[in-house]
């Protein structure tokens, strides 16, 4: 093991060996023991290689470990940052190919990965808590089960697990860990949470902490950071004075801060001729925006830089950035973000650099934001108290104090440790609430985000002159801000009733009736701020939002008759071809060719759920065989609601009078061409279209399936055909079968030891009783694996199929 990790940490593959940390080969043996773990370690330790080597360890000597990893941050910049370094590594050392590791990374802003289907993925802990509640970004919530069997067989961790909200993410990764422990594999890390809440979530796991020895801790401690408060607020002349070359980082807790230091800052260098890159980062800039500037900092700020260069940003630069700085100046905030924003200045060995916090008084008012807010800033306001606390232990050292490692579990105790204790109690004490809250979720499909993940209170924001030329299925380029910020910022405006009915610079998207992607999105301008508070997205004139090309977005009063010089405009990411022609297609298929289809792809991809297959069948006292079985069952029978009369004789009349083919068999897929709207509009007639399938066919097989197996894996097995199209289908029409539908069944099923009966239902039938089986875990798990493989094959049959006929890629979601 340890030669596998020394070769895979070199630089380059020509590059001397390099070893392990003790506490890295440590992690690795207790996880391939299968155990979950707790790891507590400093900043700038290697904690991303510790959690990523037993995996690449366990794929190399084809251990049983997990079928993949997913690999969560709190900021997408952290996901960004290492999804590159990862890559890259595995890459330069040719790991990548002979693992066969596929790198990828699923954002909101970079939906690579929606289903979770890489080897490695990077993803952020609201992505990760989205799919397990049921509300999956980067995809339709039709397709909910497919993500959340990810977590089947997998290995998760959890990188700074202590910037998880006390109230809504936290409750639900605990539930998570709880629900799915059987199943998946678990590692929390942190370097800046207190002893009471690390106890107490190893517990929970039923795992084991692990900390680095003093001996170990020293090796490490080569770097050396003074620090040293600074009792006045932050100017850009402080900025100036301070940066004496080299690689200045500067983060305040404020976009609007960060903007007017940079022009306070750039103005006091022009003055002093001073010829220094100067860059901005936080939430507010486009995306693509924001992308250059990281790449910028990854170069600027990287080990071997020798630039100098000064970048001033906000809490996104404050956890996990493998960047390094040789002054830091930042603004006062919590001890654990602190410890975080510490850790980006002389990040590596050897390496010295200086901190400076400067406070956030001035003229007797307390600049607590976003941290405190405005209406709880008092005593019993633990957030208050963390921020008081955190002045007091600063201002207490003596300037140039040496950052430690125990200095910053002193500093992490004292301000921390008394207030996460109390916070964590009442989350263990109320956590069976969010278990019943999570499981009506999942039962209901009507999970709230903001209750369970986080409380989302941003608005995205167009800034675009012409409302009429704004396609959202051109995808325009947003700038997300605080909802709130926006209201008040439109409230101060003071405009007239008559101004608000007249203007027309800010406007709310109408959404038309019809589903049809052809048509657009209209845009009405508003009646009162207060209509932003409602709405998802706004789109506002450039005599409002402006958008600098270093700071990003700025809110300013409207302008008249000023012309605008520096103006930039939402970009169109789609052009209007690839929108208008946002299509799936389907080419024809029998009944039984796409049975055998799909089973084959099944069989062939089984290796990707090895570890999952393993879990399962421990759990349920069965084979890893007998489960393969199982899910290849699954495959052959999810579509026996297809074989109604009903379904065959629109799908027979399409082929024959519509598209003019003769046809003879049994249809499982009509030729569809969803790029064509002539073919869309004529789909729609009732003369074609046929009835929903999915549930009917589940109906038809449940009590042939109960009488076969048992309850916990017949309930599995009928949802993942119930719920093949849609994760939260429930209701089904009647159905009658058509002749030869019972042969077509057995053909179908060709090599498995079952004959189904099908059992036509005349009446409208919505299987409640089966949904409700959800609230048992090892149900919820197995429905999960075997609808992730089902869909996941199926969608693969799709895709082959278009790609070879016409380049065009199919999905089952379409025409459900």
């Amino acid at each position: 093991m340890q030669n596998f990790f020394s070769e895979l940490l070199k630089a380059k593959p020509e590059d001397n060996s390099i070893e392990p940390h003790p506490y890295q080969l440590q992690v690795a043996k207790r996880l391939l023991e299968g155990r979950n773990l707790v790891l507590t370690t400093p900043t700038g330790a290697g904690k991303t290689w510790a959690a990523l080597l037993p995996f690449l360890y366990a794929r190399k000597q084809k251990l049983e470990f997990a079928d993949r990893v997913i690999y969560c941050l709190p900021l997408r910049t952290l996901a960004s940052s290492l999804y590159d370094s990862t890559k890259q590594a595995l890459e330069r050392n040719d790991f990548k190919s002979t693992l066969n590791i596929e790198v990828t990374l699923q954002m909101g802003n970079q939906p690579n990965d929606p289903l979770f289907q890489g080897d490695v993925i990077f993803t952020t802990i609201d992505q990760l808590l989205s799919a397990y509640i049921g509300l999956p970004f980067g995809t339709s919530k039709a397709a909910a089960n497919i993500p959340a069997g990810a977590l089947i067989g997998a290995y998760v961790v959890i990188d700074e697990f202590h910037l998880l909200s006390y109230t809504e993410a936290l409750p639900t990764f605990l539930d998570m860990m709880k629900r799915l422990q059987p199943y998946t594999r678990f590692l929390l890390m942190t370097a800046t949470s207190p002893e009471p809440v690390v106890s107490v979530l190893e517990k929970h796991l039923d795992g084991m902490s692990v900390k680095l020895q003093t001996e170990e801790l020293n090796k490490l401690s080569t770097r050396k950071r003074s620090l040293y408060w600074r009792d006045k607020r932050m100017s850009g002349q402080d900025i100036a004075s301070r940066h004496q070359g080299g690689r200045t980082l500067v983060i305040v807790n404020e976009v609007k801060r960060a903007q007017s230091l940079y022009f306070e800052l750039a103005s006091i260098l022009q003055q002093e001729g001073r010829a220094i890159e100067v860059r901005v980062l936080h939430s507010r800039m486009f995306p693509t925006h924001r992308e250059g500037v990281e790449s910028w900092i990854m170069q600027a700020f990287s080990q071997e830089s020798k630039e100098e260069a000064i970048l001033i940003a906000t809490q996104v630069v404050e956890a996990g950035l493998d960047i390094s700085a040789t002054l830091l100046l930042t603004d006062l905030c919590p001890a654990n973000a602190f410890l975080q924003r510490a850790g980006r200045c002389a990040r590596f060995a050897a390496q010295e650099g200086t901190v400076e916090v400067y406070s956030l008084r001035e003229g007797g008012v307390e600049h607590f934001l976003p941290y405190v807010s405005r209406q709880y800033q008092k005593e019993e306001s633990d957030d208050y108290q963390i921020m008081l606390r955190t002045e007091r232990a600063l201002k207490e050292l003596a300037p140039g104090t040496i950052i430690t490692h125990e200095l910053e579990k002193q500093l992490i105790e004292t301000v921390h440790g008394e207030i996460d204790k109390k916070r964590i109690a009442l989350v263990m004490h109320d956590l069976f609430l969010r278990e019943d809250q999570i499981t009506r979720a999942l039962i209901r499909g009507d999970a709230e985000m903001g209750e369970l993940v986080r409380a989302i209170d941003n608005i995205s924001i167009i800034i675009h002159h012409l409302p009429e030329e704004v396609d959202l299925h051109r995808k325009p380029e947003m700038v997300s801000m605080g909802r709130k910020g926006l209201y008040f910022f439109l409230n101060g405006l003071e405009w007239t009733k008559e101004k608000w009915e007249n203007q027309q610079l800010i406007l709310i998207p109408q959404f038309p009736d019809s589903q049809d992607i052809s048509a657009r999105v209209t845009w009405k301008p508003i009646q009162s701020p207060k209509e932003v508070l409602a709405h998802m997205t706004v789109l506002l004139s450039p005599e409002l939002a402006k958008y600098h090309p270093v700071v990003g977005l700025q809110l300013k009063k409207e302008s008249q008759n000023q012309k605008q010089t520096d103006e930039r405009v939402s970009k169109f990411l789609d052009d209007e071809k690839k929108a208008a022609t946002q299509r799936f297609s389907y080419q024809r298929e029998s009944y039984l060719e796409h049975v055998q289809d799909i089973r084959r792809i099944n069989r062939e991809e089984k290796g990707k759920y090895s570890q999952s297959t393993n879990f399962l069948s421990r759990r349920f006292r069965m084979t890893p065989d007998q489960i393969e079985e199982i899910a290849d069952l699954v495959t052959a029978l999810h579509d026996v609601g297809k074989l109604g009369v009903e379904v065959q004789r629109k799908m027979r009349r399409w082929q024959t009078e519509y598209k003019r083919k003769e046809e003879l068999e049994l249809l499982a897929h009509t030729d569809f061409d969803g790029t064509n709207q002539e073919e869309r509009d004529a789909y729609r007639l009732g003369k074609y279209k046929p009835p929903h399938h999915a549930v009917e066919g589940a109906v038809a097989l449940q009590e042939w399936c109960g009488k076969t197996f048992d309850r916990k894996i017949a309930v599995p097995i009928l949802l993942a055909i119930m719920r093949h199209h849609n994760a939260y289908s429930k209701k089904s029409d009647k159905i009658v079968f058509c002749k030869g539908a019972r042969e077509h069944v057995l053909k179908s099923l060709h090599g498995l030891p079952y004959e189904p009966v099908l059992k036509p239902h005349s009446i409208q039938y919505r299987p409640d009783e089966l949904v409700s089986w959800l609230r048992n875990n090892d149900v919820l798990a197995l429905y999960w694996y075997l609808s992730r493989r089902l869909r996941l094959a199926d969608r693969a049959s799709q895709q082959l199929k278009n790609r070879k006929q016409n380049g065009k890629e199919g999905t089952d979601d379409c025409l459900s």
